[in-house]
């Protein structure tokens, strides 16, 4: 069997959990040498390829929308190309820009919907501006054309499964629910952490990520400045994201909190750090399409504090503690809750290193090569 992955995440993605998916993928199938591949790639500015042992194409970190449409539509060519002169069971997008059919002539394809924000959440879209019509709009629009279309699509929770159900009326049989992996901490057994980045506050509330629209990173800040003011001595740590910004800034000065919320970019050997150091780990996203910073906290024996919302307690179960993210106030109560209670959060550092073991790339791989050879077999 022999697959082609096309261009498209890793011309869009530095990094970001899309790409790291399909990079895993990758990565295990390589490692076992039980399925060959090839990835229509020519530059990339993708971390995790430059992490690798597979990746043949150049590294290219240029910035701006004319480079990345230059690297784009070299990318496209490139997987074209690869199409044409070489012979291929399954192709796999990875991403959702329709072009990709000109790849698949004849083969089986497959889709894997990472989820379903755009139609949940389209105020958050720009499909106005050039950049909006030309790239974002066309990828939102292809998602639709590509499951039509596929042979197998993969949902990565049974949360996106049903929204795709429910939004493009896909039956139900045709999508495969695959969970993703994490490979960050130590799982099984808790060791001595490295200390965290230098310029962290001896004790703190982590919030990892973006923080724009859906991630409901002003409705937490207030939530949090509860706990902030009650005790002094707690600080706020925001992982990646990029700086504050001026709307942020005048929240936190609204909020009273200035200096008391620090933002940080962290390389990855750093991050596993900054989670085993934490009190609480809050993930308080009205949406997503599975969650892997849960299992990074999970697997650092962090305690977790989760929106109860999509796929959250999906992926969770009982090794979190739930808010409804509708409500500041719940959201409050339980963070305060948590942070009160040492036997609470000893218990869901156990839960989490349990239920966090569940979920390896190595299963993900084992279960989409599954998918793969099921095509094989059809007309």
């Amino acid at each position: 069997m022999h697959i082609l992955y096309d261009h498209q995440i890793f011309s869009y993605q530095k990094f970001g959990g899309a790409s790291r998916y399909f990079a895993e993928l990758m990565n295990v199938i390589d490692a076992a040498g039980n399925a060959r591949f090839s990835l229509g790639v020519a530059a990339s500015p993708n971390e995790y390829l430059a992490q690798s042992s597979f990746y043949e194409g150049e590294r290219d970190t240029t910035a701006g929308t004319g480079a990345f449409l230059r690297r784009y539509v070299r990318n496209e060519w490139h997987t074209r190309q690869l199409a044409r002169r070489m012979s291929f069971d399954v192709v796999h997008a990875t991403f959702y820009d329709p072009s990709v059919l000109h790849s698949v002539r004849g083969r089986k394809l497959v889709v894997t919907v990472l989820d379903m924000i755009p139609e949940r959440f389209p105020e958050f879209f720009d499909v106005k501006s050039l950049y909006g019509r030309f790239v974002t709009r066309r990828w939102i629009e292809g998602k639709r054309v590509l499951c039509e279309r596929a042979d197998a699509i993969i949902a990565i929770s049974q949360s996106t499964k049903d929204d795709l159900v429910s939004f493009y009326g896909i039956a139900p049989e045709r999508i495969s629910v695959v969970h993703l992996g994490n490979r960050l901490g130590l799982a099984a057994a808790p060791e001595p952490a490295p200390e965290p980045p230098s310029g962290m506050p001896a004790r703190y509330v982590l919030f990892v990520g973006t923080r724009n629209t859906y991630k409901n990173f002003g409705p937490f800040l207030e939530a949090a400045a509860v706990s902030l003011h009650a005790d002094p001595g707690l600080g706020l740590v925001c992982i990646g994201g990029g700086a504050f910004n001026d709307d942020e800034r005048g929240l936190l000065r609204r909020l009273d909190l200035e200096g008391r919320v620090v933002q940080r970019n962290v390389a990855d050997h750093e991050i596993a750090a900054c989670y085993a150091h934490a009190e609480v780990f809050v993930f308080p996203s009205l949406y997503e399409g599975f969650g892997i910073p849960i299992l990074e906290a999970f697997s650092c024996g962090c305690p977790t504090l989760l929106a109860r919302a999509s796929c959250f307690p999906e992926i969770a179960a009982d090794a979190a503690l739930y808010f409804d993210p509708q409500e500041p106030d719940s959201m409050a109560a339980e963070l305060s809750r948590l942070l009160a209670d040492a036997t609470l959060r000893h218990q869901l550092r156990d839960r989490g290193r349990a239920r966090a073991v569940e979920f390896t790339w190595e299963r993900t791989t084992a279960r989409t090569l599954e998918i793969y050879r099921s095509l094989q077999a059809m007309p």
